[in-house]
């Protein structure tokens, strides 16, 4: 019997990452992509003078660290906002609209849609400051790998 048959997903998604690790340390796979774009992020003018003084490499270092660690945090916290804006906006489809038969996918479904609108409509107002802070995390990670 094969033992790699007795494995179960995640052991075959901790196998993958491990090759693709051990390839990259090696040499075998190069981040050159990687490291151009954030090369491109970190060369925004709102971002080209941090981190500048001389205790800017220690301010990079732990920026690039607080990100590492905040993220998955900030997202499940960002996913939550959207599940409440989403729940919220299904209640008022539902009690609005006279079509009170229908499953809450539909009125969940089509609250979620009214949100990816208004973000796409707004998207003037917080891609510059996404970009942005996409910039200040680049040159931290940058400084900090030096």
């Amino acid at each position: 019997m094969w033992p790699l048959n007795l494995l179960k997903r995640r052991h075959w998604i901790l196998l993958g990452v491990s090759v693709l690790f051990l390839a990259s340390y090696s040499g075998f796979v190069s981040w050159g992509k990687v490291a151009q774009a954030l090369e491109y992020l970190a060369d925004q003018p709102a971002v080209r003078e941090r981190f500048a003084t001389p205790i800017g490499r220690g301010e990079a270092i732990v920026t690039s660290f607080m990100f590492v660690l905040l993220t998955p945090l900030a997202l499940a916290a960002a996913a939550g906002v959207i599940a409440f804006i989403g729940a919220i906006g299904a209640g008022i489809l539902r009690t609005v609209l006279p079509l009170r038969d229908l499953p809450d996918w539909i009125f969940l479904g089509s609250a979620y849609v009214g949100v990816g609108i208004v973000l796409w409509v707004l998207r003037a107002l917080w891609v510059g400051p996404a970009w942005e802070f996409l910039g200040l995390i680049a040159k931290a990670i940058l400084i900090a790998t030096q």
